[in-house]
C-alpha cells in the first residue's frame, strides 16, 4: 500500500507541474483526494466485527431447555414439550405453518406429529450436531442436525434431518418461540 501511495504521488507531481503554484494546488488536491481514497478503503478492509463471547451461564440455560425438549420429543412427554415453550409461536415444516397461540396448541399439534411418525414406525431421534449463536442477551438462534430412528434400527429418510429454532428469554426463562424443519426434511 505504502509503494502504491509513493509511486501515485510521485506521478502526480510530474503531471501536474511540480512546484509552480497552479501545479501545488492541484498536488494539495490530488494528496487529499488519495487520502481520502485510502481511508475509505482502509475503513472498508479493517472493519472488525467484535462478538462478545456470551455467558457461558445462557449458554447452559440454552442447552438444558434443548436437552429436555429433545428428550420429551423422543418419550412423548408432552407436559414438558409445552414447558419448554414461550407462547405465542409457531411451527414450520414442508407441508405446514401452525400458530402456536397457547401451551395447549403447542402440546395438541406434538400430540399429531408424534402420533403421524409413530405410525410410520419412529422410535427416537439422534441428535447430531448444534449451533448456538445469540443474537443478543435475549435471543437465540439454534440450528440442530439429526437423525430419527425407526423401532427396527433403522433410519427414517432423510438420514440428516435440519431444524432451526429461535429461543428467547422471558422472565428470567429460555423458551421456544419457533421451530422450522429444514425443506426436505419432513413433519
Amino acid at each position: 500500500m505504502k509503494k502504491l501511495c509513493i509511486c501515485l504521488m510521485a506521478a502526480g507531481v510530474m503531471v501536474l507541474g511540480g512546484g509552480s503554484p497552479s501545479g501545488l494546488i492541484r498536488l494539495r488536491l490530488m494528496c487529499t483526494t488519495l487520502l481520502l481514497l485510502a481511508c475509505i478503503w482502509g475503513q472498508g478492509c479493517s472493519t472488525v466485527h467484535v462478538h462478545a463471547s456470551p455467558d457461558p451461564v445462557a449458554v447452559s440455560e440454552v442447552r438444558q431447555v434443548m436437552r429436555r425438549y429433545l428428550a420429551a420429543f423422543n418419550v412423548d412427554d408432552f407436559e414438558t414439550i409445552g414447558a419448554s415453550w414461550h407462547t405465542p409461536g409457531w411451527l414450520s415444516t414442508s407441508e405446514s405453518r401452525n400458530l402456536l397461540k397457547d401451551l395447549e396448541e403447542v402440546k395438541g399439534l406434538y400430540r399429531t406429529l408424534l402420533g403421524k411418525i409413530r405410525a410410520e414406525d419412529y422410535d427416537h431421534s439422534e441428535l447430531l450436531s448444534e449451533d448456538i449463536k445469540f443474537v443478543n442477551d435475549g435471543c437465540v438462534i439454534y440450528r440442530i442436525t439429526f437423525t430419527r430412528w425407526k423401532k427396527d434400527g433403522d433410519f427414517m429418510p432423510p438420514r440428516v434431518r435440519g431444524s432451526v429454532c429461535t429461543l428467547h428469554k422471558v422472565d428470567g426463562q429460555w423458551g421456544l418461540s419457533n421451530v422450522a424443519l429444514e425443506s426436505g426434511t419432513g413433519d
